[in-house]
């Protein structure tokens, strides 16, 4: 398959799959569509920092090598697709741009050149989980580039993608149909006011032929549209949600779409809800019978648990106030008898500062609490000051640095490492230190 002026071109990634990978255009995102044009058959290689994160592994187990940046890394040879994480001040975009060689960056490549009828999933929260639920109802049976790193490609016209706001870098893409999972601030260095964000969420709206929006959010009801339908547990959506039963590891609910259908979800926490059912609905609109899913995988780092001597270690993405919230209560029907200990990174200072109040408020609920330093994307410096801020408004938690390994797997308890910075990583540490 050649897409346009790719034809005898080979792929070259500008990954930076690390340090911004919060953004899933800029990180996750491009492992997903390297992924997925490397089984296409495409000869893949990226360029990226020599820092590890977790999409490298399977990157490098598809044959997908990854250099470190170098301006010598750049010929004619190539077609190159650029992360959204950098401009002419990086070496290789420099030589590209001077040179003259093709390229586009991630988001205009997925909307000019796939050439695929996009199911797209956006909002501030849960887009990753709702789009992976997709692609499983699907049965794989599609293309898909999603926000855990995961992409892949199938002989089929219709492309699942996860799609992220900042920037407006989701306007690039015409959906067969959008789901908005919800709309909240969080990227407060791009959106100045609610105002404005809502706004964009209209414009990506405005290129959809069909959406299904959380009819419960408040803000996502203001997106206007002559093919729209509504879910929720609220009396006035066009698909109604209502819980029938609640065990200990799942929910039976049912759900009205022209007739009654009902699910066992077997996942806790009603944002859950929100996310399965939305997919569901959203396979039936594509005249394609879910399939049913009987396991309670999640994608890349939502919920992901090990088991450590007498501890549960879970390692998530979650980074906004909402998003820890939800995945305390979760953890709070998982474990009601367990205490919770948290190791946090925050990610940006812009994130941190803004939602100060609202971080303060959700992790006073955890029983103790370890903060990292903030984890910094591309688009921000580090700045000590900043951090020292930071570090002088949260002095009631205890820094990592003070955390005593040997108290983990002591006791039965949960240690949860928070965030979409490098948390996460020690996990792994513990384990093999462990060993």
């Amino acid at each position: 398959r050649t897409y346009g002026a790719m034809r005898g071109k080979k792929l070259k990634f500008l990954l930076y799959s690390i340090a911004s990978h919060c953004e899933m255009p800029i990180g996750t995102g491009m492992s997903s569509l390297a992924k997925l044009l490397k089984n296409s058959g495409y000869e893949v290689v990226g360029s990226d920092t020599n820092d590890y994160y977790f999409t490298e592994d399977s990157l490098i187990s598809l044959g997908i090598k990854i250099l470190e940046f170098d301006e010598k890394n750049i010929t004619d040879e190539y077609f190159y697709i650029i992360g959204n994480a950098y401009d002419c001040n990086n070496v290789e975009v420099n030589a590209i741009i001077n040179n003259h060689f093709e390229f586009l960056y991630y988001h205009d490549f997925i909307g000019k050149k796939l050439n695929k009828k996009i199911i797209a999933c956006c909002g501030t929260h849960g887009k990753t989980t709702t789009s992976y639920f997709l692609t499983k109802f699907l049965n794989r049976e599609c293309n898909y580039i999603i926000g855990d790193g995961e992409g892949d490609y199938y002989d089929s016209d219709l492309l699942v993608l996860e799609a992220c706001e900042y920037k407006n870098h989701f306007l690039s893409y015409y959906p067969e149909l959008l789901i908005i999972t919800n709309i909240e601030m969080d990227h407060t260095d791009y959106y100045k006011n609610k105002k404005q964000l809502i706004t964009s969420f209209q414009g990506i709206a405005n290129n959809s032929k069909l959406i299904l929006i959380n009819g419960d959010d408040k803000n996502v009801k203001k997106i206007k549209h002559q093919n729209k339908l509504t879910y929720g547990f609220n009396k006035d959506n066009d698909i109604k949600i209502k819980i029938l039963s609640t065990t200990a590891n799942c929910y039976y609910i049912q759900v009205n779409y022209l007739k009654n259908y009902y699910l066992r979800i077997p996942y806790l926490g009603r944002h859950m809800i929100y996310n399965y059912v939305s997919a569901y609905i959203a396979t039936l609109l594509l005249n394609k019978k879910p399939k049913n899913l009987n396991d309670s995988s999640l994608p890349k780092k939502r919920f992901t648990k090990y088991k450590f001597k007498e501890s549960i270690l879970i390692d998530d993405y979650a980074h906004h106030p909402t998003e820890i919230n939800a995945l305390y209560e979760t953890i709070k029907l998982t474990y009601p008898d367990l205490k919770i200990y948290v190791v946090f990174q925050p990610h940006t200072y812009e994130r941190t500062l803004h939602f100060k109040k609202d971080f303060l408020k959700v992790l006073e609920k955890f029983d103790q609490v370890y903060m990292m330093d903030v984890f910094t994307s591309k688009r921000e410096n580090t700045n000590n000051k900043l951090q020292k801020k930071i570090d002088q408004y949260f002095k009631k938690f205890i820094k990592v640095d003070d955390l005593d390994y040997s108290l983990i797997g002591k006791e039965n308890s949960v240690w949860l490492f928070l965030g979409a910075g490098l948390a996460g990583n020690m996990i792994m540490e513990i384990k093999n230190e462990n060993k």
